[in-house]
């Protein structure tokens, strides 16, 4: 078997969660006496923080621990992004290659209006290319026939990326956008920089949001793109500004243009090898530079939202569709999860999990194991509450 191993850079996954160091002495004692005391107290810990015996019907699945190591989550977040290595190997490389390039009639260049290197009506030198070569756009690859959707559909729950998502977006994680294949020829354009924890015009970008509280990282918004050819450093490709998912003041144009030199000393792209997997938070300000090697660049991004949150609306693409025809859903019951129907033909429970509209886990969410990746049965909610809700909201869930 050519399976490789997976190796981490700048992340690495543990199985064992943090531990933190406890105080000694009467302190400890008597915080110890208070957890116990209030352990037997009904409806104390609505968050389940104070103690695993806490949590509670309002509390989502228990993650199980911390899934990345100490190193990974201090870079995430020192950071904004990750690059996982070898997930994929030659062979399954090989296999989605092999699918784009039997629906390259599928492929669109970016050009006129659409063009991604003069944005928010400015034009970056910069980032032009050679001024006529566009980026290329393929989508609609969860829904091709077999063999040739697979390749993409393991993205979803593959074991190596299902801890790492379930750590940084938290249980029951969703893809929020339909996944899009970005190609360059050489020349091609590069994309202003974007993104970014504040807007240009400063207001907060609560839509891309990155937290950290109690111990914990979450991404409103987070993006995961697998590299299907080389991308060495001094190619082109995904940029990023280290750190700028944190960010309190606007972004200077200027640095979105890199039209600065003593900005753009800040921008990194990171060198990728095929199979290799980088994971981003959206807060993070992030762009493409333009593409320099002789090769093709093909990368399929994918992105990530917690199990309650959208941003894009690619899960409503059959009430969407009728409603273009004229065709108004009836009461809202188009509104649930329908992806296009050969999205999810022959999806396994695990993918089909992660498909799901945006809603809490409490509400019967199906999610992964984030160990394995594994589809897990929803966590049942109290069937006295759901005939409640029946009664009131005609309906069992509200």
């Amino acid at each position: 078997s050519d399976r490789q191993s997976y190796e981490l850079s700048y992340v690495g996954v543990s199985a064992s969660p943090m531990r933190l160091a406890v105080q000694s002495g009467s302190r400890h004692k008597s915080n110890q006496a208070m957890a116990a005391a209030l352990s037997t107290r009904a409806g104390v810990g609505h968050s389940g923080h104070l103690s695993s015996e806490l949590r509670n019907a309002h509390d989502g699945p228990d993650a199980g621990g911390l899934k990345l190591s100490p190193k990974a989550r201090y870079l995430f977040d020192l950071n904004g992004f990750l690059v996982v290595r070898s997930v994929f190997t030659p062979t399954e490389v090989a296999a989605a290659n092999a699918a784009i390039d039997a629906h390259m009639h599928h492929m669109h260049e970016r050009q006129g209006q659409l063009r991604t290197s003069g944005l928010y009506g400015r034009e970056s030198s910069a980032l032009a290319g050679d001024g006529k070569t566009g980026r290329f756009d393929m989508g609609g690859m969860l829904g091709w026939e077999a063999p040739h959707r697979e390749p993409f559909r393991q993205v979803l729950c593959h074991p190596a990326l299902a801890p790492v998502l379930t750590d940084l977006l938290g249980v029951g994680y969703r893809l929020d956008h339909s996944p899009l294949l970005i190609a360059m020829e050489k020349g091609s354009e590069g994309h202003t920089l974007h993104g970014g924890a504040v807007t240009e015009s400063g207001e907060p970008a609560w839509p891309l949001a990155y937290e950290f509280r109690h111990g914990q990282m979450r991404n409103q918004l987070l993006t995961v793109g697998v590299q299907l050819t080389p991308a060495p450093s001094g190619s082109g490709g995904f940029c990023v500004v280290p750190g700028s998912h944190k960010s309190n003041f606007p972004v200077p144009p200027d640095l979105a243009d890199l039209a600065d030199p003593d900005l753009n000393a800040y921008v990194a792209q990171p060198a990728l090898e095929p199979g290799d997997v980088l994971l981003f938070s959206e807060a993070a300000l992030h762009g493409t530079l333009p593409w320099r090697a002789d090769h093709q660049r093909r990368t399929v991004i994918y992105r990530f939202a917690p199990a309650g949150s959208a941003y894009g609306r690619g899960y409503l693409h059959e009430a969407d569709t009728a409603a273009s025809a004229g065709a108004a859903p009836e009461g809202g019951a188009a509104y649930a999860s329908t992806w296009p129907k050969a999205v999810l033909e022959g999806m396994t429970p695990a993918q089909r999990a992660v498909m799901l509209a945006p809603f809490h886990p409490r509400m019967n969410r199906p999610y992964l194991d984030p160990g394995t990746g594994a589809a897990v049965d929803a966590k049942a909610r109290e069937a006295f509450k759901v005939e409640f809700d029946e009664k009131v909201f005609g309906a069992r869930f509200f």
